[in-house]
């Protein structure tokens, strides 16, 4: 199913922001199907993941935090890539910061 916009096709489900008002049928599809995008106005808004009685919610949670990170620091590196940013030397690098930071330490005193 697509979604509006510039947002990739996905495989997951969907479901409306509207279908949370059925608790028992929400519980009973992400049983079934594990994770669920949620949407507003075909837009989404949130991840719904099916936690089972034998994992930890901590653990599940900590997964999707280690998964986003890794997802921005590859955006990072693309863009890095792209900008030619990624081939500086060291010397340039330094360069930079020393660069961005004068600025703010005159606003410091």
């Amino acid at each position: 199913m697509t979604l509006q916009g510039q947002y990739k096709v996905t495989k997951m489900k969907l479901i409306a922001i509207q279908d949370l008002k059925q608790p028992r049928r929400l519980k009973e599809r992400l049983q079934s199907e594990k994770e669920l995008l949620l949407t507003s106005d075909g837009r989404p808004v949130a991840v719904l993941v099916h936690v089972d009685a034998s994992e930890d919610p901590e653990t599940v949670i900590q997964s999707i935090r280690d998964s986003r990170t890794r997802l921005a620091l590859s955006r990072i590196r693309q863009a890095a890539a792209s900008s030619n940013a990624a081939r500086l030397s060291l010397a340039e690098i330094n360069r930079e910061i020393a660069a961005t930071r004068k600025p703010r330490r005159s606003l410091r005193r």
